[in-house]
């Protein structure tokens, strides 16, 4: 199965996916995590990190990452990062090409909380900018509120990563049983 995980800036993608990981391996389920910001920059280098088609074939790639990891057996493909826009994941699942679709995961954080982590972590770059921050958050307001239903929604100012990884594993075990 394929979990995507994906939130705003600062919610925890890294971090739950990571975890998730490891919750999966303690269960002897194999996992792989495929972080869509690495992969982007694979893909442009030294170039911006604003680049919608370079983003457009970072998620691409991402999907056959996916599929490549399920073709070698992996149980669970971990796919983390910015599939926050219809497009977006409707574009990655159509790259995925299997039968079965992926798991959204929606992480939520508020913006104090979001600008708390990202002035915290010394390897962000621009989200760590304050004015940049608070325009992102305000422009990814509509997306929010455009989550689908279908979507596993955490709050990760309301729960640990561990508590979210444990939650998101049970999941698994309930949709390979069905």
């Amino acid at each position: 199965m394929v979990i995507v995980i994906t939130g705003p800036i600062a919610s925890g993608k890294s971090t739950v996916a990571h975890e998730l990981a490891g919750v999966l391996a303690g269960r002897n389920v194999r996992a792989e995590v495929i972080d869509l910001d690495v992969v982007y920059e694979l893909l442009a280098g030294d170039g911006p990190k604003s680049d919608p088609a370079t983003w457009a074939l970072a998620r691409r790639e991402a999907a056959i990452r996916a599929k490549a990891f399920l073709a070698q057996s992996v149980a669970v493909v971990i796919a983390e990062g910015s599939f926050n826009e219809l497009g977006d994941r409707l574009a990655f699942v159509r790259h995925l090409n299997t039968d079965e679709e992926p798991l959204f995961v929606t992480l939520r954080v508020g913006y104090d909380e979001a600008l708390r982590r990202a002035q915290g972590d010394p390897t962000r770059g621009l989200s760590r900018d304050l004015a940049f921050l608070r325009a992102y958050f305000e422009a990814a307001e509509r997306v929010r509120a455009a989550i689908p239903t279908s979507d596993i929604v955490i709050d990760t100012e309301r729960t640990t990563a561990s508590a979210a990884a444990i939650a998101i594993a049970g999941l698994v075990g309930l949709r390979a049983s069905r």
